[in-house]
């Protein structure tokens, strides 16, 4: 069985170097760390406590020197982040094993999805791991991909003979 996530990092691999990333949800870190091995900086946001704690003790223990976490929505990218940015990464919904209350929304992620896109480079990616629990989300940013100048590339990544398996969405900046 394919793992959307492993698949999300492989795009990461597949995108090759950058100088800065950012990952608009931490969670628990695994985008983070995988985004650090690729870029020279690397922007994290989320507002859950327990997710910033998990994600610090990871980039304390394999030495990382390249994340800056924010303990912020990631509607806030516009105001902390002053780069132009060459690869973001959502993994949407919540905290696998937290509280199911505090998660995405549909609201705070279009709007930082429509701050991103002002603010990706030339050739510049997005990566948005969707998950089939938050429907109207999920609605939200398919309509907002299918929507967008032919400026950008938009690709969806999905397993077509699993009912409500999660799926990845990408935006590439031309």
């Amino acid at each position: 069985m394919i793992k959307i996530t492993e698949l999300a990092h492989k795009i990461i691999e597949d995108n090759g170097k950058v100088n800065i990333a950012v990952d608009m949800t931490v969670g628990k870190g695994n985008d983070a760390l995988k985004l650090s091995k690729f870029s020279n900086q690397v922007y994290g946001f989320d507002i859950s406590d327990e997710a910033i704690k998990i994600t610090n003790e990871k980039i304390v223990l394999n030495k990382i020197n390249n994340i800056t976490l924010f303990k912020e929505n990631h509607t806030k990218v516009f105001e902390l982040v002053k780069d132009k940015i060459d690869l973001a990464i959502y993994n949407l919904g919540y905290l696998p094993g937290s509280d199911k209350t505090i998660k995405t929304d549909k609201n705070s992620t279009i709007s930082s999805l429509e701050s991103l896109l002002m603010m990706l480079n030339k050739n510049g990616l997005i990566i948005i791991v969707l998950y089939p629990h938050n429907e109207e989300e999920i609605q939200a940013v398919v309509y907002l991909s299918q929507n967008l100048s032919s400026d950008y590339d938009c690709l969806k990544y999905q397993v077509l003979n699993r009912k409500d398996c999660p799926f990845i969405i990408t935006i590439k900046k031309r």
